[in-house]
């Protein structure tokens, strides 16, 4: 059994329910919901999310689960001011069966903080 599908079959062993339409699946991005209620999807672009849903079940906002790095800044002004700053970036992630890996530790992180 390769990656992608040992870790569907643990996402679906978890209690995850593959909650994706018709479009979401055309683009290459796959949803879940969680048995505590929480929505969580991987997107071919790279990004893993943790969606908030309203009340009529769609997506209003989401939250980034990619890993993090900082980055630097260096930018010379018109007035000849050098300025510099860090920010953080996102790391994507290309290969799905990694994406899907990082799911399943965020579904049993999330089920675990729900059963206290």
């Amino acid at each position: 059994m390769n990656e992608e599908k040992l870790a569907l079959e643990t996402l679906k062993a978890l209690g995850a329910k593959d909650t994706s339409s018709p479009s979401q699946t055309k683009r290459g991005t796959t949803c879940f919901t969680l048995p505590t209620g929480t929505c969580i999807s991987e997107h071919k672009t790279g990004y893993i999310r943790k969606n908030l849903l309203n009340k009529n079940g769609s997506i209003y906002t989401c939250y980034q689960l990619n890993p993090q790095y900082k980055a630097a800044y260096k930018v010379i002004a018109s007035t000849g001011e050098k300025y510099e700053w860090t920010h953080n970036k996102r790391m994507l992630i290309m290969n799905r069966a990694e994406r899907l890996k990082k799911l399943v530790l965020y579904a049993i992180k999330d089920i675990n903080q729900a059963n206290g």
